[in-house]
């Protein structure tokens, strides 16, 4: 193997010693930590190691994460305070992560690291605690493909005759399958039944990914047998394209559909969309429009609803639901805000009564801050007056508001700014 040297590890390990036993010492306290609190030790540690090249503080970070490993079973503190460990291994693992992904592939320092880690996965895979099968799933996805093979490579020379933990085979099954031996991958899956839904949503968003639905069907029921009913957690929503794709039978996609107006998001709105023929997808989307307004009072409905008119140029009906539902336009989601420059600019007569509304209810407010608004409505209706072609229209709009407020002082004056 070319990791880097063992004088150059044992020299990181003197270096880093004192440094590694405080922070375990820290780690291992008997007081109540919080989350941000265990990130403060991540900050600290980062600190006291300094970077300063790239792969130097790569090098360092491995090493610091192997030496609290060692302590931590060494005293058998791990499971006490495996949350701890847990979080801090993971953000220095996600640094580490970032930091391979600035180097060149191809220059040794970057293939000494990789060996490295692998050596240290391979080491430690017994280990139910090892935190390495994190850090080489998560390299798995960022190398090149020939890295990837040489990974494989290793690994299965490395595995031939050695028992190896849970974690441990989940994040190789995930290598199998990057390289395409899904058969291979689910085989070990499947020594390990009964998994989580989190454990192998990796593994289902590679399969979608490459829209291997027929792959997905055959790992659902392989995985997790007798659930369909039930449904598949966290999984479901892949569960459903899968089904959508492969157009099962119409109770079936309507149950999907009926799954995601209890939760419904424009994300998967989209995935599911894609496969439903052209010709169905008018009908749909209309059918979907008029569920989703049973529920505007949920901000989750309200958005997708909102993104929907947007998407598919819904004009009118978008018109309708600001006239409708819209009572505070200070308080405007960033989405609500771009459907309405849209209908301002491809329909403006529609977003003269929105603006009208906008107005009056602001200026029924009172306050600085809403005279300042209402005249931003009256502007932009001052420019959708004018492509209307109705300038007079706007200035006998303009007198009749000054003439209803005119006790209304800061209005007033604020409106002067307009003529």
């Amino acid at each position: 193997m070319n990791h880097f040297p063992k004088h150059t590890e044992t020299q990181l390990e003197k270096e880093l010693e004192q440094q590694v036993i405080s922070t375990y010492k820290k780690l291992v306290t008997s007081r109540y930590f919080t989350k941000s609190q265990i990130e403060q030790i991540v900050m600290d540690t980062k600190e006291h190691i300094g970077h300063p090249t790239h792969t130097t503080h790569i090098k360092q970070v491995l090493v610091y994460i192997k030496g609290i490993l060692s302590l931590a079973i060494q005293f058998n503190t791990h499971d006490e305070y495996e949350r701890r460990f847990s979080q801090f291994f993971s953000s220095l693992l996600d640094e580490i992560t970032d930091l391979i992904k600035g180097l060149d592939p191809e220059s040794k320092e970057y293939n000494q690291i990789l060996e490295q880690v692998l050596f240290y996965y391979v080491y430690d895979a017994y280990l139910t605690k090892s935190p390495w099968p994190y850090l080489v799933q998560k390299l798995a996805d960022i190398v090149p493909p020939r890295q990837l093979e040489k990974m494989n490579e290793f690994l299965e020379e490395a595995f031939q005759k050695q028992d190896y933990a849970r974690s441990t085979k989940i994040s190789y099954s995930y290598i199998q399958l990057l390289i395409g031996k899904e058969d291979k991958a689910l085989a070990l899956l499947q020594k390990e039944i009964p998994v989580s839904q989190q454990e192998v949503t990796p593994h289902f968003l590679c399969l979608k990914k490459r829209q291997r639905w027929q792959t997905i069907q055959q790992w659902l029921t392989f995985l997790f047998p007798n659930r369909g009913e039930r449904g598949y957690g966290s999984l479901q929503g892949i569960a459903d394209e899968m089904q959508a794709s492969l157009r099962q039978s119409t109770h079936e996609l309507n149950a999907i559909w009926k799954r995601w107006l209890l939760s419904p998001s424009f994300q998967r709105f989209q995935s599911l969309l894609t496969h439903v023929p052209a010709e169905e997808q008018q009908a749909l989307i209309d059918e979907l429009t008029e569920e989703l307004k049973k529920t505007l009072h949920q901000s989750e409905s309200t958005l997708t609803y909102i993104r929907i008119l947007n998407e598919y140029k819904r004009y009118e009906e978008a018109a309708n639901y600001f006239l409708i539902h819209e009572h505070d336009p200070l308080r405007l989601h960033q989405e609500k805000k771009k459907l309405l420059k849209q209908i301002e600019d491809h329909h403006p007569s529609l977003a003269k009564p929105i603006h009208h509304q906008f107005v009056v209810r602001l200026v029924e407010k009172k306050s600085r801050v809403h005279y300042e608004a209402a005249v931003a409505s009256i502007r932009i209706l001052k420019t959708v007056y004018d492509q209307l072609d109705e300038r007079e229209r706007f200035f006998h709009y303009l007198a009749k508001m000054k003439k209803q407020y005119r006790t209304y002082r800061a209005f007033v004056e604020e409106l002067k700014a307009i003529e």
